[in-house]
């Protein structure tokens, strides 16, 4: 399960680089940020990833996924940064599943 919801992530965040015009339908604007829904889809990925993960791994993943939040909305304004978290999730979820 935990191989399917990585494989949606990075198969997202790929398509991230390439217009796709379903992916990157205005949900809502927050604080002057476009909130699309491939932030929504991803928000609902991690989420359910941070609930197969054990114990070490949840921690890490949810610290990341604050920040990645955080940035989605503008509050930390860094550029580049929501990709740098997402990658960062995508390369720890492989971590734990080497490890295991």
């Amino acid at each position: 399960m935990i191989e399917f919801v990585l494989a949606i992530i990075f198969v997202l965040w790929l398509l991230g680089f390439i217009q796709i015009d379903i992916l990157s339908y205005h949900l809502f604007n927050f604080n002057g940020h476009d909130i699309i829904l491939k932030d929504v889809l991803f928000f609902m990925l991690i989420l359910w990833l941070i609930g197969l993960l054990q114990r070490p791994f949840r921690e890490i993943i949810s610290v990341l996924f604050v920040l990645w939040v955080l940035s989605t909305f503008g509050i930390i304004a860094i550029a580049g940064l929501s990709n740098i978290i997402i990658l960062a999730v995508v390369i720890g979820a492989v971590a734990y599943l080497i490890r295991r």
